[in-house]
């Protein structure tokens, strides 16, 4: 972990001290997120060997980093965040449910040779097949639970002990969408999709890359842009042509986003067996157990 003044490592070690009381008092104990458990149990507690100190204090130094360090509102986000995944559960979206299986081909997963650790992650949103499909736009919460499992099985490939490693890369290819319009189903589950990242997943993203974006696609903009905030902005790049991604993504080796595999599309390189970590299956037979009672 590298700190820029001695500040930043005074609310960092604040934080990790208070948190113990912040989740028993404010998040009703419940400790987890993307899948680790942040605080120690305690000795009778069940739960206590899933804890890893180095996991969970990357993870609270990325929290950290995200809120610029500043005690009071890192407090508050941790609490909202905490609270959404105990309420909507992302790893039971990841883990346990079975989602659309015309969704199977749209959210892919890959995982590249280390040429840039930075970049090794990479989630593919194919919303040109998407915008094919609008029915399955019809019921947000559906579409969501889909999108959320794939982005917590992507963040289950991180390593949250290495700065180098802790990254994410989205890339969103627009072939084949409409130039002219989007349909209001599909803008509302886009607006949410977009909130629930900025609000819950924050400092995972590394680039994100539009693809095969027509240049009189302005909705593109009028959606994305509207909803993120202006760090998560210098991140995005636009890209004409699909090709041009290679130059972004060297390891990449599909052919039709700049690679030189001619053998594997981007559909043969999707990662499909992905497992929760131990503390996340812990907590997902828990709240198994809890419900059949």
């Amino acid at each position: 972990m590298k700190f820029s003044t001695e500040q930043e490592r005074q609310t960092f070690n604040r934080i990790v001290k208070a948190l113990p009381l912040i989740i028993h008092d404010k998040c009703d104990g419940y400790d987890e997120l993307y899948g680790y458990k942040l605080i120690p149990g305690d000795e009778e507690d069940g739960d206590k060997t899933y804890y890893n100190e180095e996991v969970a204090h990357g993870l609270i130094y990325k929290l950290c980093k995200a809120y610029q360090f500043q005690y009071d509102e890192i407090v508050q986000h941790v609490i909202s965040i905490l609270k959404w995944r105990r309420e909507f559960n992302p790893l039971s979206c990841a883990f346990m449910e079975v989602h659309d299986p015309e969704l199977q081909h749209v959210g892919i997963l890959t995982q590249y040779p280390k040429h840039d650790a930075n970049k090794k992650v990479v989630t593919w949103n194919l919303y040109g097949q998407l915008m094919k499909k609008k029915h399955l736009f019809q019921d947000v919460q559906k579409f969501l639970r889909y999108r959320i499992g794939l982005m917590e099985r992507g963040l289950r490939l991180l390593d949250f002990t290495s700065e180098d490693n802790d990254y994410m890369t989205q890339v969103h290819d627009y072939k084949g969408v409409s130039m002219w319009k989007m349909d209001s189903e599909i803008k509302k589950c886009s607006k949410m999709t977009i909130s629930i990242f900025q609000n819950y997943y924050p400092e995972l993203l590394y680039a994100k890359y539009f693809v095969n974006v027509p240049k009189v696609l302005s909705w593109v903009y009028d959606v994305v842009m509207t909803f993120v905030d202006a760090r998560t902005r210098k991140k995005f790049v636009v890209l004409n042509e699909g090709k041009k991604l290679g130059d972004h993504l060297p390891d990449c080796p599909s052919q039709s986003y700049g690679g030189h595999d001619k053998t594997h599309d981007l559909l043969a390189q999707n990662i499909e067996l992905v497992k929760p970590t131990e503390y996340g299956l812990f907590i997902l037979e828990k709240r198994n157990d809890e419900t059949v009672e």
